[in-house]
Formats: structure tokens, C-alpha cells, sequence
């Protein structure tokens, strides 16, 4: 069936209906508003959101009152269809060709980007606001600069590659990640980021074959080459032979080495032994924060002590403990190079990884402590959705 579309005879008085917006951070209510349509004005008969759904993330008008849009793309509402004294079929071929290819801003973003447009407020703030430092107010964005999950709350940067075409995505904020929606559950720390990085390429979402381009030897006019579920790095059916560089998803920076309840929580971890621990403080490691000499005072100290003092009593706890705190790093470990995530297709419906503790070990050619990632499998116990307390499942064989 074609799409009705009209132009008014007289002025009509139409409502913008009210909506929410829904979002894992708020929710925000939009209040409705009246608006006078004059006499020539150009409507697009829109189908009953009670039949056809809404637009992505709205609530839409009231069920069953008629809606329309207009050429501006703004949605009404009207208390009653259209007659036909107040309105005549638009048949103009351009016109209506205009009025059905309109996209929303959401809609062309979801099409073109693969994102979803969430706002703040229906006052853009840097339409008010002036910049502190300087007094200015002309403000740039860089095009999907801070994007974050919708499922799991991590946040990106998007930022240049380092003169060629393409991209870098960091994930460089945990803090507000959600550990129940996360396949991955990893301690709230700001010195830890995973990035991907994305060289040249053509159009990955082309399904032709052009027997003039390099080809994976597994691409044929018949059956294309794309990627799968089992990349952990790029969407499932991309034209492998369209891709350009792709570095898949590094884990590096430094391994926690402060545990901060008011960032962290505590939660409990049941071993596989039954014994219970508290996470993310199996995740933290202990340094000394002292020099090289000063770790040589100690473990002298310690040596010195064990030389001399009577046997027993307190003598060997403290040297156990003036042992323990030379052999400690002096600096946050960093992280071993491309540390190796577990792949995502070994877990259960109901299973996750989860960062257990860091294996230390000193680096070839330094003094500096490198650290690497030792994960479990684990199921949340939780006697409920707002809490979280995990029980191991299995460990993780080392990369």
C-alpha cells in the first residue's frame, strides 16, 4: 500500500505528543506542545504505534490518534483524522517522494553509523554554556568520540591512527561498567584500557565480488568471505576481503595496585575449594613504593635479623614479612604485551570470565615487574538482581 499523504486546506491545530526517554542512565520525560499548522502545509499519514511500533527509544503518541509528519520531519498528533474539507491527497510525485524518504536523525545515525542517539536534556548544553578557559563559545565534536555500550555501560574514545586512514578505539573508562550484562568482568580501574585499531579498507559491508581485488583464498563469487561470530573484535558478516588492517582488541597499562571500596564494591568469590574470597582484592597487587636501595636495606635487614636474633617467637614473622615486602614490585606492574582475553565462545550461557588475580614476574630487561591476567569462570549466586556474589566454575589455563 502507497503512503497517504496530504496538504491542508485551512490552518489545523496539532498536538506534539509527549514522550519518554529511556535509558539505562535516566529517564526523562518530554512534555507535549501545541503547534498551529497553516494552510499548505505538507503531512505523511504515519502508521498507530499500537500496530506498528515506535520509533527506536520512544514512546510515540498516544495509541490510536492519528499522527503525522511533516515535511521538517517533526511528528504531530491530531484528536481526529483528517477530513476532507480540511485536507486533500498529496499526489505530487516529489513531494511525496520528499515526505516518505525523510529519516530521523536516530534512524540515519542507527543506518549509517550503527549507533543510537541519546541526548541530555532538551536544552543542548553547549548551546548555553560558554567555555571557562577562554570565553568562547564555538564548540567542536569529533564524530563518535565517546560512545559507550548500552548493554554493559563501558565507554570509547575514538581517536586518530597516527597519520593513515582509519581509526583507534580505546575503552578507557570501567567505572560504571555493568558486571552483570559484561561477558568480561574486570576490577574498576582507570589504568587499565583495551584498543583496537583500524588501518585503510574499502567498504566491508560491499556483498560483490570483483575478481580484479585481492581475494582471501576462501572467497568466491558464489560464497563470500566474511567474519563470523567467533571475531572478538569486529561484527559478523563484513566482507573479509574489503577489511583493511585490523589489530584486534590489546590489553595493557598497569594491573590495580589500590583497592578504593567507594570505586570497587566488595564481592564475595567462592573457590572451587568452597573458600570464600573478596574480589576485586584477589585483583590488587601489593608494591613497597621504595627504591632500589631501600629494597636492599630491607631484605639486609631481613638477613641481618635472621643471623642474629634467637629462633622463634616473633623473629620469623617479621622476617617472613620484611622478606615479602623487598620481594614486592617498587611500581604498578605493567601489563604483559597483547595479553590474551579468553575467547567468549568457551562460556555458558550463564557463565563469565572474571579477572582473578595478576601472575608477576620480572621483565627480561628491567627492574620492572610485568604483570599478566589469570581468569575463572564464574556463575552469580546473588540472592538478587542488585548484588552480586560469584561462584567459581573453572580456571583458566594459562595463554
Amino acid at each position: 500500500m502507497s503512503p497517504s499523504a496530504y496538504i491542508l486546506n485551512q490552518p489545523v491545530t496539532a498536538q506534539r505528543p509527549s514522550r519518554w526517554d529511556i535509558h539505562t542512565r535516566y529517564a526523562m520525560h518530554w512534555p507535549g506542545e501545541s503547534l498551529t499548522l497553516p494552510a499548505g502545509t505538507w503531512l505523511l499519514a504515519l502508521p498507530d504505534p499500537a500496530d506498528a511500533g515506535t520509533e527506536p527509544g520512544r514512546s510515540g503518541p498516544e495509541p490510536h490518534s492519528p499522527h503525522y509528519r511533516l515535511a521538517d520531519g517533526r511528528m504531530v498528533s491530531l484528536e481526529s483524522p483528517l477530513t476532507p474539507i480540511q485536507a486533500q491527497p498529496l499526489n505530487a510525485s516529489q513531494p511525496l517522494a520528499a515526505l516518505t524518504a525523510y529519516r530521523t536523525l536516530e534512524q540515519a545515525m542507527g543506518d549509517d553509523w550503527g549507533l543510537a542517539l541519546d541526548t541530555i536534556d532538551r536544552n543542548p548544553p553547549f548551546r548555553l554554556i560558554k567555555c571557562p578557559l577562554c570565553g568562547g563559545t564555538e564548540f567542536t565534536s569529533l564524530a563518535f568520540a565517546g560512545v559507550w555500550c548500552d548493554a554493559c555501560n563501558v565507554q570509547f574514545n575514538v581517536r586518530y591512527t597516527a597519520g593513515d586512514p582509519g581509526f583507534v578505539v580505546d575503552t578507557m573508562n570501567w567505572e560504571h561498567v555493568c558486571f552483570r550484562r559484561s561477558r568480561y568482568i574486570v576490577p574498576r580501574c582507570r589504568d587499565l584500557v583495551l584498543t583496537m585499531v583500524y588501518k585503510s579498507g574499502r567498504d566491508p559491508f560491499s556483498q560483490t565480488y570483483d575478481p580484479d581485488d585481492w581475494h582471501n583464498a576462501d572467497c568466491r563469487p558464489d560464497q563470500l568471505s566474511l567474519t563470523d561470530a567467533t571475531d572478538l573484535t569486529l561484527r559478523p558478516g563484513l566482507h573479509t576481503c574489503q577489511l583493511g588492517d585490523v589489530y584486534d582488541w590489546s590489553f595493557y597499562g598497569h594491573a590495580p595496585v589500590r583497592f578504593d571500596s567507594h570505586r570497587h564494591g566488595s564481592y564475595e568469590l567462592v573457590g572451587l575449594d568452597s573458600k570464600t574470597e573478596y574480589w576485586p582484592q584477589t585483583a590488587v597487587v601489593a608494591i613497597n613504593n621504595l627504591s632500589r636501595g631501600e629494597r636492599q636495606d630491607v631484605a639486609n635487614a631481613a638477613r641481618m635479623l635472621a643471623a642474629n636474633a634467637p629462633a622463634g617467637g616473633y623473629r620469623d614473622g617479621l622476617i617472613e614479612t620484611l622478606q615479602t615486602i623487598a620481594k614486592r614490585p617498587s611500581t604498578p606492574p605493567f601489563l604483559a604485551h597483547r595479553s590474551q582475553w579468553p575467547p567468549l565462545q568457551e562460556l555458558a550461557e550463564n557463565e563469565q570470565y572474571l579477572l582473578y588475580r595478576w601472575q608477576l614476574e620480572r621483565a627480561a630487561d628491567s627492574e620492572r615487574m610485568v604483570a599478566s591476567p589469570v581468569w575463572v569462570v564464574v556463575t552469580d549466586i546473588a540472592p538478587d538482581k542488585y548484588s552480586h556474589k560469584w561462584q567459581v566454575v573453572r580456571e583458566v589455563p594459562q595463554q
